[in-house]
């Protein structure tokens, strides 16, 4: 009777075992109400990219000033932070949907 038993709780374990470890394959998908968030989530990006260009010429302009000797500056560490910060800014996206999927 205890071989009967014992089997029955490993045949009941076993296909527990199996039940809990079946994921759905469906994709994931959004919630309502999210296109909202998407739409501000672009006027973000595309003040990203504004700021980025205002970077980029006010370093420009900091950068003359300095050639023409009118200015003591970092106009070099600008353009250079304006250029990373574009790159981050045009690779957040791809960056977000490699790790998400």
């Amino acid at each position: 009777m205890v071989a009967v038993l014992s089997s029955v709780q490993v045949a009941y374990h076993a296909a527990s075992v199996d039940v809990l470890a079946q994921i759905g394959t469906e994709p994931p998908q959004p919630p309502p109400g999210v296109d909202k968030f998407l739409l501000l989530l672009s006027w973000v990006k595309w003040g990203g990219v504004v700021l980025a260009i205002a970077g980029l010429v006010i370093g420009g302009v900091m950068l003359a000033m300095e050639r023409s000797g009118a200015r003591d500056g970092d106009g070099k560490s600008k353009i250079v932070g304006a250029m990373i910060g574009a790159v981050v800014i045009g690779l957040a996206p791809a960056v977000i949907n490699q790790l998400a999927s």
